[in-house]
């Protein structure tokens, strides 16, 4: 078969005009979240999104080109949704020993605040006072203690007219954010306490279906065979038999098309909790035989989710190897969005991974796509045809989060 490169681009070429006509009916109805990130996985013969964040982190690894479209594509989201807003209060995680994750903070506050005033208001319980907390080169931020006033927020002095979160609120949605007037978006119900990605990747799956008919595309190139299984307590080794069942029958899936296609390799899932993000509870799989005989440290891994929550239920997800490069060493494309339209193509490389296994993990390293010659990058396609590919992916999962918002409404 065709390369998945040379199959998109063709058909991206030949039917643009019923893709972003179908875009742009589907966002009408449908309104993109403020911002989403979206993790990519390319083989050969198939590209697809493991992984959609409604809060996400990683705008820190922006580079200046991509900062300043966020800048543009954020302020005319703002403009069109909430003309009136003027002060904003972004709501981070409380993770103050975490650099990169402030550094991210920091690049958000800086592409929000450029017709806006932007304080950053801090849900850690003991803060009393302004913090400043000192980055590299000489930045720093100031976190804020939020208090509620009346049916508002307020950091002091500071009326916020709009809360931005960029906590994924899996441990709950805080006291302080219910019963008050102000918007705050995303939906709080997007948070890891109510979301699962066994729900996104329906509706995601939906969505394909729906354009692949209108394009001629078999929706498998383009999406991963999943499955799900609940009231599982991987501590007590409670549940396994029927996700081992569930593992075979998923990799099943996957092998008939692997022999329509002609692919002559194994094939493999993941593992994954249904909540929760930041790389915790990921699990590669290749058999039900591989679940029935976990071993403790998996256990440990798959059992709890940040925040010390327990994890019951998993997203079944099939496996994509990865046959992208950035200089020579294997890398996945994080794709990020504001208001449903690409403002960065980064990418995550670990070279203490290989191509089967998740590469979101200690040692990372991250690039912007912008910031790369062509002599180092191995991504199937020039740099100005591969974004084309990773736009109308990415777009999909932002279409599919958006389509969840409302369904919460």
């Amino acid at each position: 078969m065709n390369k998945i490169t040379e199959i998109l681009l063709q058909k991206i070429a030949e039917k643009n005009s019923i893709i972003e006509q179908w875009f742009a009916e589907k966002f009408n109805q449908n309104p993109a979240l403020i911002y989403n990130s979206v993790d990519l996985r390319r083989s050969d013969f198939k590209i697809a999104p493991v992984d959609t964040n409604c809060f996400p982190a990683g705008f820190n690894n922006l580079s200046s080109t991509s900062k300043e479209l966020a800048k543009k594509i954020a302020g005319g989201f703002l403009q069109s949704n909430f003309p009136h807003a003027k002060n904003i209060l972004l709501v981070p995680e409380n993770h103050t020993q975490n650099l990169r994750y402030l550094e991210n903070v920091r690049n958000l506050c800086e592409i929000l605040s450029d017709k806006h005033q932007v304080k950053i208001g801090s849900l850690i319980e003991d803060l009393s006072e302004v913090t400043q907390i000192d980055l590299q080169n000489g930045h720093f931020i100031e976190l804020h203690p939020i208090t509620k006033k009346g049916d508002k927020i307020v950091a002091a002095d500071f009326v916020a007219d709009l809360v931005i979160t960029n906590n994924d609120l899996t441990s709950g949605v805080p006291q302080i954010f219910k019963d008050i007037t102000q918007p705050i978006i995303p939906n709080v119900e997007l948070g890891w306490h109510r979301r699962v990605k066994s729900h996104h990747f329906a509706i995601y799956n939906q969505l394909v279906a729906e354009l692949c008919a209108k394009i001629d595309l078999d929706p498998w190139l383009i999406s991963a065979i999943d499955s799900e299984c609940h009231d599982i307590d991987f501590k007590e080794q409670v549940g396994l038999e029927p996700l081992a069942k569930m593992v075979d029958e998923t990799i099943a899936k996957i092998a008939d098309k692997y022999q329509q296609y002609g692919v002559a390799e194994k094939p493999y899932c993941y593992v994954k909790a249904d909540h929760g993000t930041y790389g915790m509870a990921v699990w590669p799989v290749e058999s039900g035989e591989d679940v029935l005989h976990i071993n403790k440290k998996e256990r440990n891994k798959m059992n709890m989710l940040k925040g010390s929550v327990q994890n019951t239920s998993v997203l079944i997800q099939e496996g994509v190897k990865t046959c992208d490069k950035i200089n020579h060493e294997i890398a996945e494309p994080m794709i990020y969005l504001i208001n449903g339209q690409v403002i960065g193509n980064l990418f995550r490389v670990n070279n203490s991974r290989d191509d089967k296994t998740n590469l979101n993990s200690a040692g990372a390293t991250f690039f912007d796509l912008t910031e790369l010659s062509d002599d180092q990058i191995e991504l199937g396609a020039e740099k100005s045809e591969i974004i084309k590919i990773y736009s109308l992916i990415a777009r999909l999962a932002a279409l599919a989060a958006a389509v969840e918002n409302q369904q919460i409404q």
